[in-house]
């Protein structure tokens, strides 16, 4: 999503764009296709980018945005007559944090995190020199409804114990909500141990929904829960919420508190179901809808996401 958001506004905004990525992606870019097998070992999918890239420096262009997660793109920069900009979605895992280390000090390179606080989980290998950028939404796919179902929640997000979906129902169900769960499942056993037995006319799962068919349900939601139990690099899934004008709990995870302010939502710490049933409870009806929209209008649209990119690529551009 971050990729499409990027390319189409770019593209919107008058630049050329290359989109290297594999053949069935998006036709109204202009797509230099690079074909890898879904479960292609790692040794393809390593030669597949270091192509794309050999490709990219044969071309006409003034940058590379690398947006893949991987550690290979960075180590080919210094050898680029363009800079080349990577952006930082996950935490500093140990096959990256070599790369930072080789790679902090050249000059056409530059890093973006996501958020303040992946910046600080990167800092130690990659310096002091990054950028942050929050990830943005178009608020048109993620339309604003004023007239929730009183006593409703959502829950959306890929079923696998990190995501926590099991603090959701029991918060809900402790709140007297009812609560539709809806995303891929992505652990059959965590999800037939933990999920499925407490299904019931209260706690619904919705199944794997369309984007629209989602953020329809989102909208017609008094309120959203997010219990994520790892640390969120960002946690897209709080401003979809948000910018439905649908306000939001959940647990202070990662990124979280740079998107949930007072006005619009309330956190707690991580596995406190306790303290998040009483929020949940506060929550609902004490929000104003039009604030959770204005949230995501003033600080998470796509267009504000792309204005900062393209600020950036004109100042490195400038530099090399």
């Amino acid at each position: 999503m971050h990729t499409h958001l990027l390319a189409r506004e770019l593209v919107a905004r008058g630049h050329e764009v290359t989109l290297f990525a594999h053949p069935g992606s998006d036709q109204q870019f202009n797509l230099a296709p690079i074909a890898v097998k879904e479960n292609a070992g790692f040794l393809t999918y390593t030669r597949a980018i270091r192509k794309a890239i050999r490709f990219a420096d044969l071309g006409d262009y003034d940058a590379i945005h690398n947006n893949t997660i991987h550690f290979l793109p960075p180590l080919l920069a210094q050898g680029l007559g363009i800079p080349m900009v990577t952006t930082l979605h996950t935490p500093p895992y140990k096959s990256h944090r070599l790369t930072a280390g080789l790679t902090k000090q050249v000059p056409n390179h530059h890093y973006v995190a996501i958020s303040h606080f992946l910046g600080r989980q990167w800092q130690p290998f990659i310096g002091d020199d990054y950028t942050v950028i929050h990830n943005g939404l178009d608020p048109d796919a993620w339309p604003f409804s004023a007239t929730p179902a009183p006593g409703t929640a959502i829950w959306y997000g890929r079923f696998t114990p990190e995501k926590g979906a099991e603090y959701a129902i029991a918060a809900a169900r402790a709140a007297g909500c009812r609560l539709t769960l809806a995303g891929p499942i992505s652990d059959q056993h965590y999800f037939d141990s933990l999920v499925a037995p407490e299904l019931d006319e209260r706690i619904r799962y919705a199944g794997h929904l369309k984007q629209a068919e989602l953020a329809e349900l989102v909208g017609r939601s008094a309120v959203g829960i997010v219990t994520s139990v790892w640390d969120e690099p960002f946690g897209l899934v709080f401003a979809e919420m948000l910018a439905c004008g649908t306000p939001v709990v959940g647990f202070d995870s990662g990124a979280a508190v740079e998107i949930v302010t007072p006005e619009v939502g309330a956190l707690v710490a991580k596995y406190d179901v306790r303290a998040l049933t009483q929020v949940l409870e506060e929550v609902e009806g004490s929000r104003v809808r039009q604030h959770c929209r204005k949230r995501v209008l003033d600080a998470f649209q796509v267009e504000r996401m792309v204005a900062e990119y393209e600020s950036l690529y004109r100042r490195l551009i400038s530099l090399t």
